[in-house]
């Protein structure tokens, strides 16, 4: 009756079923709208999208930083230690089997008042197995592993997020740097004008046909042109510096960045429905695993309030000759079980802790979800706004180089004084050099929405080196879905 008892015990413990399943949830965490406010019908777009540009100097840079950033590294790092406690927990539902052996040699004296001093030499050789284990009766230990799987998961997941971060802020800081050496170009070009009118301004005071307010007004103009430089080359070693951070360098020495105009703008994404995002974007997939891992924590917890059955056994082998050592022998078997009588709520307080920390992950779940989607409608709305924005700053520009025509032609004429063509003069130097930091802003937000749309670019970028799954996590990894 106790061997058909425990063959029974044995084989529920081997199914591997877990009596407490995790809850079921949702699709979605939060209610997503059917659309967003605005959206594009174009093609998705490339999937190593940066790669549009053309320019074999950023992809190089790309590259260099997802595998030199701090933050991908710190990832890689994660992701090791994941995987190893994955590996841990699965270990807990196979029996231990601990190994001792030792040697002992004891002298000894007696001295007595009759036989005088007596000498005694003794050796004794021992050897011992002790195995265990645990039947995981109630599913505790495999809930405990389908939660550390899925862990590992999502911090794969949060690889993934990194990379997207890492080679979007890397375009980011590209994009940036040729903004201001175009602005830089641009202003340089405009202070040789002003050096030019300056000098033109001198030699008609000479003749007359200038006074020294006009030779005045060009100096101020000539000086602010020139006041701007100092810190648009500023700008550009504070990014430069950034970008050399972004690629895990100390320095930017020999950062190669060969453009020295801004490119054209990449092909616009597809944008799909904000559904799509669930699958999409890595960080929200490293959310709802996360969710699922503490649900099966709440399964762990529930299970852990019942009874444990362990299983033990002993051999221990002992001689005073080595050669008779295994001849000499003694072993157990013993079954215990265990069960809380009163432990002060201590495992009760645990499951609720369990339940609590599974909402915690379902609202961390939602809000990801809900600021993803609301990143996109942000990208979206501010690639139409900026676009016609541009427009209107073209049509500003033709209208003050229009404008600049007509007061030089008075000012030659003697119809108007050089203040207003100085005026106009400047405007045109702004709206130029505003018109190259508005586009650098379209072509880096039309990254953003690359960035906020996710992909699936990663799996074949990042997979060669990420840790691969083990046939226990992947057969977990199924049972898992069911929950």
């Amino acid at each position: 009756m106790i061997r058909l008892l425990v063959i029974i015990i044995t084989a529920f413990s081997v199914a591997g079923c877990t009596l407490f399943q995790p809850a079921v949830r949702p699709d979605t965490p939060i209610a997503l709208p059917d659309h967003y406010a605005l959206y594009t019908t174009d093609d998705p777009g490339p999937g190593r999208w940066w790669e549009a540009f053309g320019s074999d100097s950023l992809n190089r840079l790309v590259e260099e930083a997802l595998t030199g950033n701090f933050d991908v590294r710190t990832a890689w790092a994660r992701l090791q230690q994941a995987e190893a406690v994955a590996r841990q927990a699965g270990a807990d539902l196979k029996p231990t089997i601990d190994g001792v052996a030792g040697a002992d040699k004891n002298w000894q004296q007696t001295r007595t008042d009759d036989a005088g001093t007596t000498h005694t030499q003794t050796k004794t050789f021992s050897a011992g197995l002790t195995a265990a284990y645990e039947l995981d009766l109630w599913g505790r230990l495999d809930a405990l592993r389908q939660s550390e799987v899925l862990e590992f998961e999502a911090v794969r997941e949060d690889l993934d997020a990194a990379a997207v971060t890492v080679s979007a802020a890397v375009v980011g800081a590209w994009i940036d740097i040729l903004s201001l050496r175009r602005q830089i170009d641009i202003l340089t070009e405009q202070i040789d004008i002003n050096q030019r009118m300056l000098k033109l301004q001198e030699l008609r005071f000479v003749n007359g046909q200038a006074n020294a307010l006009d030779v005045s007004q060009q100096k101020e103009a000539l000086a602010a042109a020139k006041a701007k430089l100092p810190m648009l080359q500023l700008d550009e070693q504070v990014q430069r510096n950034a970008l050399a951070i972004l690629l895990g360098r100390a320095d930017s020495h020999n950062l190669a960045v060969d453009e020295a105009t801004l490119p054209d703008l990449i092909p616009l994404p597809k944008a799909g429905l904000p559904v799509d995002l669930l699958a999409a974007r890595p960080d929200i997939r490293a959310a709802g695993l996360r969710l699922k891992a503490a649900d099966w924590q709440v399964s762990a917890a529930r299970a852990d309030r019942l009874p444990a059955i362990v299983l033990s056994a002993d051999a221990a082998f002992s001689s005073d000759a080595l050669d008779l050592l295994f001849s000499n022998w003694i072993t157990t078997l013993a079954g215990s079980i265990t069960g809380p009588i009163f432990d002060g709520g201590n495992r009760a307080a645990e499951a609720d802790r369990t339940r609590a920390a599974a909402d915690e992950a379902l609202a961390a779940y939602a809000q990801i979800v809900a600021e993803a989607i609301g990143e996109v409608e942000d990208s979206l709305v501010t690639e139409t706004r900026q676009t016609e924005y541009i427009v209107l700053l073209q049509e500003q520009l033709g209208a003050s180089q229009t404008t600049l025509r007509a007061a030089h032609l008075q000012y030659m004429n003697g119809q108007d004084n050089y203040l207003d063509y100085l005026t106009a003069w400047t405007s045109v130097q702004d709206l130029q050099r505003q018109l190259v930091d508005e586009n650098a802003t379209l072509i880096k937000n039309r990254v953003t929405l690359y960035r906020t749309l996710g992909g699936d670019w990663t799996g074949t970028l990042l997979g060669e080196r990420a840790p691969q799954k083990t046939p226990s996590t992947t057969s977990s990894s199924k049972s898992s879905s069911n929950g």
